[in-house]
């Protein structure tokens, strides 16, 4: 843990934890149970899933917990079905070691090593010892082939996907196991904390502090079926754009920022008030969220001393600029988002939308803008469903040992 954080925040940041946790049980949401440790129902088999990258309402940068990948504070984001990830994972005795095949290429160093962390905490959770190979691919929906862009949440539905895979085989689909959404969101955080919100889908929020227990840092959906409406009248714009920022770097300086410890002590309070809006259906109110905690978080990372980042580009700016005149001066309900890197998120109505896509093509018209919704959590797929069949070139070449 970074020691600038002072015993008195972390102390009032368990004290903020608290009482959001009491508001969501006063508001009637479930908080599940978790079901047995130590215990499988097979230690081989495969399974096929499929998960989406999130986007930060209420972002977050800074790990306090290494070891069990735990935010310093709570965060909110929600499921953007512009892109997905496809996963295939194989639990097989016959393998020696893990093996890890990303976008069609063997995984290396870092990636090996960040999806062998999950995979040996799911093992030890559940007491098998078999070794595995993954498959995974993420897509966008565009018709362009290019480069996915930086900051459009990828590492979270990778991580969402391959928790659910694992849980699907070890568990035999017992839906105790499955179903269970603290659970999966718990197995999801090991791999990118971000990853517990891509599990549960929607808007979520994840529990968090520098000291909670590890099985009490899990996400829970905010939106309800009395929510659904708003939900299908939300439309979701996304222009990515590429990067080679990795989002580690930010989390490693981000507790050296002087503005730090001010984003902190403010989360409780935005928390309830996105709440507020969610229940208001206002669109309006978690828009302006998700465009001032964008400012924060690149606050943030900008303001560190000797080590800061900068990860907007010049056409990042432009589509900022935008969006505000297009408020301002004719009248449309939207917003940005940003998270680490350059890819903007914009959120408006479904019926403004065909008007803000042809204001942005007329100053970034070299760029794709993605339409989309808000999706849900990530689910198990058949093996021969057409986002399955994406995968089925890389197993053919790489499921052979």
């Amino acid at each position: 843990m970074n020691t600038s954080i002072s015993k008195d925040l972390i102390t009032r940041l368990h004290k903020d934890h608290n009482e959001i946790l009491q508001y969501l049980v006063e508001k009637n949401y479930q908080i599940q149970d978790l079901p047995p440790k130590n215990i499988f129902k097979q230690d081989d088999g495969e399974a096929y899933t499929l998960a989406y990258p999130i986007q930060g309402i209420l972002k977050y940068h800074g790990i306090a917990n290494i070891k069990h990948r735990i935010p310093y504070f709570p965060s909110i984001s929600l499921n953007n079905n512009c892109g997905f990830t496809v996963s295939y994972l194989k639990f097989d005795k016959d393998l020696k070691e893990d093996r890890v095949i990303l976008n069609g290429e063997p995984a290396l160093k870092e990636e090996l090593e960040r999806v062998k962390f999950i995979l040996d905490f799911i093992r030890n959770y559940s007491k098998i010892n078999t070794k595995a190979i993954l498959i995974s691919r993420n897509f966008l929906k565009r018709t362009r082939e290019d480069d996915i862009g930086k900051g459009l949440g990828t590492s979270a539905s990778g991580s969402s996907a391959l928790a659910l895979a694992a849980a699907t085989i070890i568990y035999n689909n017992d839906e105790n196991y499955v179903n269970n959404k603290r659970l999966i969101s718990i197995f999801s955080r090991y791999l990118a904390s971000s990853g517990s919100r891509s599990a549960v889908g929607g808007f979520s929020l994840l529990l968090s502090h520098p000291n909670i227990d590890p099985y009490d840092s899990f996400a829970i959906r905010l939106d309800r079926k009395e929510n659904q409406s708003f939900l299908e009248n939300i439309s979701i714009l996304t222009i990515p754009m590429k990067s080679d920022l990795k989002t580690h770097q930010a989390h490693e300086i981000a507790p050296k920022s002087p503005f730090f410890p001010v984003w902190l002590k403010q989360r409780k309070n935005l928390i309830f008030e996105f709440c507020n809006a969610l229940e208001n259906s206002d669109l309006k109110k978690i828009g302006e969220l998700a465009e001032y905690d964008t400012l924060c978080l690149h606050s943030v990372v900008m303001s560190v001393k000797d080590n800061n980042i900068i990860a907007w580009e010049p056409n990042t700016l432009k589509v900022m600029h935008k969006v505000r005149e297009l408020r301002k001066n004719q009248g449309y309900t939207v917003y940005f988002s940003i998270d680490t890197g350059p890819s903007v998120v914009l959120l408006t109505y479904e019926n403004e939308k065909r008007g803000i896509i042809n204001e942005l093509k007329n100053i970034i018209p070299e760029y794709e803008i993605i339409e989309g919704k808000i999706g849900g959590p990530s689910k198990i797929i058949p093996p021969n469903s057409p986002e399955s069949m994406k995968l089925k070139v890389d197993i053919e070449k790489f499921n052979k040992f």
